[in-house]
């Protein structure tokens, strides 16, 4: 049958064109949309963030969920308190291959909606930033991206995504809710028009994958805040490559074409070049790199291990965040009773450099200390098969390397819809 006599296909498409221009409209909304002032600092919250796809119909797949926390400053910072974030998503997946078009193809849309009862960072004071969900309100169109695979081993992306589902992802730090685990501060902090969240952008990619190797590169628009034209404000553009053995029973090479192994080995790299920053208010010129570890091991009463490292650098003069190491461990299934549930440790670091993070703060520079340490721990507790319940320790030293050492508690609830 062709293509647009199915009437799926017509209304993926058309849903697209619209919620293309409604986004556009939505956008202006934000807090840097409105002129040509300063891009709010909001670091990506973790990868794949969208629930697993359910099946309906003709090709055409679902998911949905809702995400609610509280977060408490209990202890230091620049002020105790609490503020509330909820997070929702809506997503649609159109299979080809399985609408029976073409082999190969798939296309991905989805909504975002965001609320936030205040800014966290205003009592936290990190500049690593303790949620991953925290982000100016908003409700805006989010992903609309087309991914073609051409071969076993070669596949494109193109269309509005995040840079965070395909770059720099650590999958066993996914539960962790620190804003670093999800996306290097060297990236996310020095660049704020980075295109993640709450700001996916335009971008072109372009994988190859084998059982062992993987690389990638993209180009993404520098300024996704504002759709305005595609490269007008800049670019970003990325590389990573990835060394994999120990293939496991439940690795799909096509969804998950760079993070499949028992070993994972990453290292990518980044350039950023901004159009006209002053006058549009974006980050300088900056370049940076990354790598990542990860290893999984079976133990005995059916408990799973994973174990991570993080590493990023972009060592300008410019940049806040010059260099950052972050560690951890996952385990699945903690006790005997609780085979669906996971407890999660880490450490984040983030070297700071005193004269633009003094800047920034309005400081004189002496008054600000060489680093910012998050420590976490969380616990998610799977109730049912929609609902998982998640309390949240975090201890971070030397917010933004000038306030006193802080303690922020959080309680997340995650509902999915299907």
């Amino acid at each position: 049958m062709p293509l647009l006599s199915r009437p799926t296909t017509v209304v993926l498409l058309s849903c697209a064109s619209v919620l293309g221009s409604v986004s556009d409209a939505w956008a202006v909304d934000g807090p840097a949309s409105s002129g040509e002032g300063p891009i709010p600092n909001i670091s990506g919250i973790s990868p794949k963030y969208l629930a697993a796809y359910n099946h309906i119909t003709e090709g055409v797949s679902w998911a949905g969920h809702v995400d609610s926390e509280l977060s408490t400053n209990l202890l230091g910072g620049i002020k105790q308190g609490s503020e509330g974030n909820v997070v929702g998503q809506f997503g649609l997946k159109y299979d080809m291959e399985k609408a029976g078009l073409w082999k190969g193809g798939k296309f991905t849309l989805s909504l975002i909606g965001i609320y936030s009862s205040g800014v966290q960072q205003n009592h936290s004071g990190d500049i690593q930033t303790a949620s991953n969900i925290w982000a100016p309100d908003a409700v805006r169109f989010y992903d609309a991206a087309f991914r073609q695979r051409w071969t076993d081993w070669f596949n494109t992306r193109v269309g509005y995504m995040d840079v965070n589902y395909y770059f720099d992802v650590t999958a066993n730090a996914l539960q962790l809710i620190n804003s670093s685990f999800g996306m290097t501060p060297t990236m996310t902090v020095n660049v704020h028009g980075t295109a993640t969240y709450p700001y996916s952008g335009l971008g072109l990619l372009v994988g190859t994958h084998s059982e062992h190797l993987s690389s990638k590169v993209a180009l993404f628009q520098g300024d996704p805040q504002h759709q305005t034209s595609a490269f007008e404000r800049g670019y970003m553009a990325l590389w990573e490559g990835g060394l994999h053995w120990g293939k496991e029973e439940e690795d799909d090479l096509e969804d998950s074409s760079d993070n499949y192994g028992q070993y994972i080995l990453k290292a990518g790299a980044w350039h950023y070049q901004p159009s006209n920053p002053d006058r549009y208010g974006l980050s300088p010129t900056t370049s940076g790199v990354y790598a990542v570890a990860e290893g999984n091991w079976s133990l005995p009463g059916e408990r799973r291990l994973g174990a991570f490292v993080q590493m990023g650098g972009a060592p300008q003069n410019i940049n806040p965040v010059p260099w950052y190491l972050g560690l951890g461990l996952r385990l699945g299934h903690p006790f005997a009773g609780r085979p669906n549930d996971s407890l999660s440790i880490g450490m984040a670091r983030a070297w700071l450099r005193p004269g633009p993070v003094a800047e920034g703060l309005g400081v004189e520079t002496a008054a600000i200390r060489n680093a910012e340490t998050a420590y976490e721990l969380t616990y998610v507790a799977k109730l049912t098969e929609h609902l998982s319940l998640q309390p949240d320790l975090q201890y971070i030293q030397h917010p933004n390397g000038h306030f006193p050492d802080v303690t922020v508690g959080m309680l997340r609830l995650h509902v999915e819809f299907f």
